[in-house]
């Protein structure tokens, strides 16, 4: 009995980690969209077509409960608190308030346009902060559904890769100069891979810029996570979340922690660099398993609308973050 059980699992996971390997491949033959959407897209369809599977559903379930927790942790290698003392006082506002922007818009337009509390916080959280990685980490805060995580995902990089050709086009509209350039690039778009491709595409000061203001809005993950946490178990969204006494998530606690390693050089740089990679590849993984457990139904029920209202979100912290630049950026 016990056997059957850790075969079915195994078996599972094996069919989980081929969609992410081929993903992985994927993903870096189209940066733009990126591994962690093709895991999404990718066990989105393996996952219907094999939606008997006992096997793959266990394996599904695994990657997305036990694998995407340690990727989180892992992530925080890539986040150096050194980037805080490069960041200055303009640069640390836009970033604040171009992130509260997105999350605050995000709950009140989703609750005006009837999205769930839950699904909300998700697209705001992407939206503010670093994309994917983002989603993931807030829906593992508020035990978000399958389907809410997928649909986030998707449309937030949807947007991000809109926004690579946007934002320089809107950076040379307004004949905004390296510093505004870069505030812009960075505080706005999605992705660090977005933000690279966006900032460098202007010039190599507005990429460079953008890249650092990037890095601090990713620092704020931690923070922002268990704030969330705190805001959502204080209201009982979706009458699922109990309220009670708030805890910090554990991997929260552990992405911290390999932040200051890394900040502190520690560990040797090909160490580092080894758990960078296998961060980023268990995210991928876990992504995987994601996809595999939603089913197109939900997908094409909410799919337009939720581009909307995303599409609105994201203008909104692009509009705003304008605004705060030319209010705080002095004219050269």
């Amino acid at each position: 009995m016990m056997w059957s059980k850790y075969r079915t699992l195994i078996i599972g996971l094996c069919i989980v980690l081929v969609v992410g390997i081929v993903s992985w491949q994927l993903g870096g033959l189209i940066p733009t969209l990126g591994s962690v959407t093709m895991a999404i897209i990718l066990g989105i369809i393996v996952g219907n077509v094999l939606s008997d599977n006992r096997s793959m559903a266990n394996g599904a379930v695994f990657a997305e409960k036990k694998l995407l927790p340690v990727a989180i942790v892992l992530l925080g290698i890539e986040l150096q608190l050194v980037t805080l003392a490069e960041l200055g006082p303009t640069a640390m506002i836009v970033i604040l308030v171009s992130m509260g922007t997105a999350l605050f818009m995000s709950i009140q337009l989703g609750r005006l346009l009837g999205f769930s509390q839950k699904f909300s916080v998700l697209m705001g959280a992407g939206n503010a902060v670093c994309g994917s990685s983002a989603v993931a980490a807030t829906s593992l805060a508020i035990d978000a559904d399958e389907a809410d995580i997928g649909i986030s995902i998707s449309i937030v990089n949807l947007l991000g890769t809109i926004g690579i050709f946007l934002i320089p086009a809107i950076i040379r509209l307004l004949d905004f100069q390296n510093l505004s350039g870069g505030l812009l690039t960075g505080g706005t778009l999605q992705a660090v891979g977005q933000v690279v491709a966006a900032g460098f595409s202007v010039n190599d000061e507005v990429g460079n810029i953008a890249t650092v203001v990037k890095m601090g809005r990713i620092l704020m993950l931690g923070p922002v996570i268990v704030l969330i946490g705190m805001w959502i178990q204080s209201q009982g969204a979706d009458n699922k979340t109990k309220r009670g006494r708030v805890r910090i998530p554990r991997f929260i606690i552990g992405f911290f922690i390999m932040s200051v390693i890394a900040s502190l050089n520690i560990l040797p740089p090909d160490v580092l660099a080894f758990l960078k990679t296998g961060g980023k590849f268990l995210l991928v993984i876990a992504m995987a398993g994601i996809g595999m457990r939603i089913q197109l139904r939900a997908l094409f029920q909410s799919g337009v609308r939720s581009l909307m209202f995303g599409g609105m979100v994201s203008a909104t912290q692009i509009v705003v973050t304008i605004i705060m630049i030319t209010l705080l950026v002095p004219v050269a």
